[in-house]
């Protein structure tokens, strides 16, 4: 008889990341431990400087933790054990990443910008850039599939940026402040459709905000301060959103 999947999107425990050597050695995660659960979309919030950012490129496999972790499992997979080349396959196949500075390609258009994660799988072009148009439609973009990044605002590359990531339909989705550029339509918008993404049951959203105007959209918040996780709230009908994180946080 099979073990059950793992309800979890990633686990980490006792993760450490520093950065230097000697007395300029500057110790960013401090034996984090936090849980990303399949069918949630979780946020993680907290001052700037705290590590958000350096905790989800770990996740994303992008940065290595120090060695001592205990636990670093990302759908399953122990990414501490992969090499370079396999923590980039991994993470073609199964993680999208949306960069708070949006790293478009500058001469490419909208469609060919969204269909690069398909072409690194080997998707044909032609059909590459048809799921990219689809998916720039549910973004509000289907009529700018030609356009180039310059011709657009810094919301609308947000949402590009956003696209991009959602294309292969990755199982694990890890955004850095995705509606800190959108107005509170498109955020809504787009929280909607990471809320579509998260009911699926195997697959999950992990977002760094710092825009309290989505965390009703949260099914668990996690406040980091000084490289730790140091409150976790699980948001439900019996657990609804705590009054102190309705009109956001301390930065």
């Amino acid at each position: 008889m099979s073990e059950p999947a793992s309800p979890y999107a990633a686990r980490v425990r006792g993760l450490n990341k520093s950065f230097g050597d000697g007395s300029s050695r500057l110790h960013v995660l401090k034996d984090v431990a936090m849980d990303v659960k399949l069918g949630d979309i979780t946020m993680l919030i907290g001052p700037s400087g705290c590590g958000k950012t350096t905790l989800i490129s770990i996740l994303a496999g992008t940065l290595k933790p120090d060695s001592g972790t205990q636990e670093l499992s990302v759908l399953e997979q122990d990414i501490q054990k992969l090499s370079t080349g396999q923590i980039t396959k991994f993470r073609a196949q199964n993680i999208g990443f949306i960069f708070q500075s949006f790293n478009l390609i500058p001469t490419l258009s909208l469609a060919e910008n969204v269909s690069v994660p398909l072409l690194i799988q080997g998707v044909g072009a032609r059909k590459a850039e048809q799921k990219a148009r689809e998916v720039l439609a549910l973004v509000g973009l289907g009529d700018r599939s030609k356009s180039r990044p310059n011709q657009l605002s810094g919301g609308q590359q947000q949402r590009v940026a956003i696209a991009r990531a959602l294309v292969h339909e990755p199982r694990l989705i890890i955004c850095d402040e995705p509606t800190a550029a959108l107005d509170a339509k498109n955020g809504q918008v787009i929280m909607e459709l990471f809320e579509n993404v998260a009911r699926s049951k195997d697959r999950a959203v992990l977002i760094v905000t710092h825009d309290n105007r989505i965390f009703a959209h949260a099914n668990r918040i996690a406040s980091m301060d000084d490289g730790r996780i140091v409150e976790v709230h699980d948001i439900d009908a019996s657990h609804p959103l705590p009054e102190n994180l309705k009109h956001g946080f301390h930065q």
